[in-house]
């Protein structure tokens, strides 16, 4: 099993977007009823060349990227299919050496995660981010999302 990241493209939308995991998919519709393809399309577009797709042994499996909020700080994210994680010490390496990557670009890099969304979390935890706030009423839902956040000093 092997893992490759390339630029992404609208096409990785179009591939990734009816095989996105459900905890994504509630998310992003809580968060601002956004549709999978819509979610994905707006998320390159934003990240632009910082927007990249992940594969696992030739299958698009995810999609992630940096999106600047400030000069110091991105906005980290990433939506996946169910098997995205299937060979987890290679979606580990990969995300290690992306998160290096776009802390070199930023002082902060940072997300909002549906609290339901345990998977997320953890991924985020085991990358050495922090929670630092729970919002109780984020979204349209208004429903608990936690801040994560993660500094270049700690990288």
């Amino acid at each position: 099993m092997e893992y490759t990241v390339n630029k992404a493209t609208m096409d990785d939308c179009l591939e990734l977007a009816p095989k996105m995991r459900k905890s994504d998919i509630q998310e992003i519709w809580s968060a601002g009823r956004y549709t999978p393809s819509k979610a994905l399309v707006e998320s390159i577009e934003a990240s632009g060349i910082h927007a990249y797709t992940l594969r696992l042994d030739g299958e698009t499996v995810g999609i992630f990227g940096v999106v600047p909020f400030s000069e110091d700080i991105g906005v980290v994210w990433l939506m996946g299919a169910d098997n995205m994680t299937t060979y987890k010490k290679g979606f580990y390496r990969v995300s290690q050496k992306y998160l290096k990557k776009f802390l070199k670009m930023y002082n902060k890099v940072f997300n909002y995660v549906d609290e339901r969304n345990k998977s997320s979390s953890k991924w985020l935890e085991s990358l050495g981010f922090k929670s630092l706030h729970r919002d109780p009423y984020y979204g349209v839902d208004k429903i608990p999302f936690n801040l994560y956040i993660k500094d270049k000093e700690y990288v």
